[in-house]
């Protein structure tokens, strides 16, 4: 990883496109966001937007801003996406999801770097360096048409491979220890070390979730047993093995109905409320993160106002 940061921080400084490769889960957008920090763009806005998660018709709304009364529910002038990473980085997470339609209006963006908000005849500019990410190989995908090959040149001017977690095994034991430690910040919580048989046994698993599942498991751990110094290897339950596509009949059928608890409490005592409560917040802080911060963004992931996001926010106490 420091080779690959140090080739990373060299291509920093050059002001042309990247396309960060890698599975799911591996960090991409902290790469993206460690581009953005060593460029000359630091000063500006790093505006971060998953391509994945934008309906095709309400893609250029997005991307270049709409007029007052362009659509229906447009009420006020609103800018873009491509707008407001004028002068700093736009980073397109997932770009390879992106429709044929969106790919030629990325490629127009690209090439002459103006174009207008919906509903407007007036051309604007806009000075951004374009970082995007993708797990897919956009390579292969660019060779047999299935994606458009001028974008993919113009995109993968520089290309940085991010390894997956089952190629960092030597560097396993630091991961693990900085996940826990950044998990203790968020939770308030001592940060408990790993055995080394839980270690090891962490260190076999294939991880087809990369870093992302690890952290969710390590914050399982220590959210089942708050203030524990140790983690041995009962914490970390294996992961179910996939349902069948179809159940087999004795599974259908209703299952006996188990005698009431006397309290309805977990075992680290916590009851249902506390439970739903906790996991609430992590879906919040997890909606804020995708969304670089946005409260916007995180509102319109999460299908709520800004206001119930916002009230969801001080009740759980995040700034």
């Amino acid at each position: 990883m420091r080779a690959l940061l140090r080739d990373a921080a060299r291509i920093a400084r050059f002001d042309v496109p990247v396309l960060i490769e890698g599975e799911t889960g591996a960090g991409k957008e902290l790469l993206a966001r460690f581009l953005h920090r060593e460029s000359p763009r630091r000063p500006r806005a790093l505006v971060a937007v998953n391509c994945g998660a934008i309906p095709d018709d309400l893609l250029e709304a997005e991307f270049f801003g709409h007029a007052r009364g362009a659509f229906t529910g447009a009420a006020e002038a609103r800018a873009g996406l491509v707008e407001a990473a004028d002068g700093g980085t736009l980073f397109l997470d997932e770009v390879g999801e992106l429709s044929p339609r969106a790919q030629a209006l990325l490629l127009r963006v690209l090439q002459e770097r103006e174009y207008r908000r919906v509903g407007e005849t007036r051309l604007r500019r806009s000075d951004f360096r374009l970082v995007s990410a993708t797990h897919r190989a956009l390579a292969d995908r660019a060779a047999a048409g299935s994606f458009r090959a001028d974008l993919f040149y113009r995109l993968a001017v520089a290309r940085v491979r991010l390894p997956p977690l089952r190629e960092r095994s030597d560097e396993f034991g630091e991961i693990t220890a900085g996940l826990l430690a950044r998990l203790s910040r968020r939770y308030r919580l001592p940060a408990p070390e790993v055995s080394p048989e839980a270690l090891s046994a962490l260190a076999a698993r294939p991880w087809p979730g990369n870093i992302r599942e690890l952290e969710s498991v390590l914050a399982a751990a220590v959210l089942s047993r708050p203030g524990v110094s140790r983690l041995e290897p009962d914490a970390f339950a294996a992961p179910p093995p996939p349902a069948p596509e179809t159940a087999p009949p004795e599974v259908l059928a209703p299952p006996e109905e188990a005698p009431p608890a006397p309290a309805a409490q977990a075992a680290d005592g916590r009851d249902l409320a506390e439970a739903l409560a906790a996991f609430e917040r992590l879906f919040l802080l997890a909606a804020l993160r995708r969304a670089s911060g946005s409260r916007a963004a995180a509102a319109r992931s999460l299908g709520i106002t800004r206001q119930g996001l916002w009230r969801k926010l001080r009740r759980h106490g995040i700034r």
